[in-house]
């Protein structure tokens, strides 16, 4: 009876402690499920909510229970508001609304955002326009009011006025032999006031393009031939380029172009062949424009031949 007693009382042992683990396992994985649920259902409620703080019109849907509820519920808010801010990043940063820029507190013809003159280039993607302060894109001229109007006397071109002062710069169509004053301003071999140098000032500050000299002497190069025009010439545009009143720069402030170092030229608004960025001088910002005219130069400043200037006068 002793022995029979002790092998029922051990198999007896037996028996429940397998069914003892079975139930801590089971329990063990219980808990274990609901923890990964737990970190999955919340991992789905954040993602929702970083997408959501970086626009303004966050809903209450991706912060109320319902994104816990299921899975596929959090799931559609994502997939929901990913491609509203894309949309809205695209409309604001994409380039797609023209912006007028502003010179002087007016809206010129060269930075309203119109193609002005129907040749399908607008504002600064028109080669005549030589700044946002440019009135005309029918013409290398700005058409200014008083904006070196003088037949002969000029100062910088650039500066938009023809107000002249110390240090400022100077010279006279008259010493120009090939006239480009027309017959108001013919060239005179026995005209004095020709100085061979310019101010250090006039040098320092005068903003002149890629392939011009201060006073507004260009060379431009249409359909393979260049030309050395006068922006002066009310005139001269690029249909009528072979019209265009020539000049004869002046040396002591030429500003030459050299597209074999990746400068923009001027009536350029792209870099040469093979450049990858244009080339700029100190610490000007390289830029590019697009067909609208526009450009990404910072606030202030407009893209001229492929670097950023301050919008003068501005």
């Amino acid at each position: 009876m002793s022995k029979n007693y002790l092998i029922g009382v051990c198999v007896l042992l037996a028996c429940s402690g397998p069914g003892k683990g079975e139930t801590d396992t089971a329990v063990a994985s219980d808990t274990s499920t609901s923890t990964i649920t737990s970190a999955t259902t919340t991992t789905m409620t954040t993602g929702p909510t970083t997408g959501t703080d970086s626009t303004s019109s966050t809903t209450a849907e991706p912060t109320t229970t319902e994104a816990p509820t299921s899975t596929s519920t959090s799931t559609s808010t994502t997939d929901t508001t990913a491609p509203a801010t894309a949309t809205e990043t695209t409309t604001t940063t994409g380039g797609g609304n023209c912006v007028p820029l502003v010179c002087d507190g007016k809206t010129y013809a060269c930075g309203d955002c119109m193609d002005n003159d129907g040749d399908g280039l607008a504002d600064l993607a028109d080669p005549e326009c030589v700044s946002p302060c440019d009135d005309r894109e029918d013409s290398f001229a700005t058409g200014l009011p008083g904006d070196n109007m003088d037949p002969c006397k000029q100062d910088c071109f650039f500066d938009g006025n023809s107000g002249g002062g110390a240090g400022d710069c100077a010279w006279n169509l008259k010493c120009d032999p090939k006239s480009p004053g027309g017959d108001k301003c013919p060239y005179d071999e026995n005209f004095n006031n020709c100085p061979e140098e310019q101010p250090q000032e006039c040098i320092d500050t005068c903003q002149v393009p890629n392939g011009c000299d201060c006073f507004g002497c260009c060379t431009v190069v249409v359909d393979g031939m260049s030309y050395d025009i006068f922006l002066g010439d009310q005139n001269c545009s690029v249909a009528q380029i072979d019209t265009c009143q020539q000049c004869t720069k002046n040396p002591d402030c030429d500003d030459e172009c050299h597209p074999e170092e990746c400068e923009v030229c001027f009536g350029e608004t792209e870099p040469p062949p093979g450049c990858d960025d244009p080339t700029c001088e100190g610490d000007a910002q390289p830029c590019q424009i697009d067909e609208m005219g526009q450009s990404d130069c910072p606030d202030g400043l407009f893209c001229q031949t492929g670097c950023c200037q301050a919008i003068i006068p501005g």
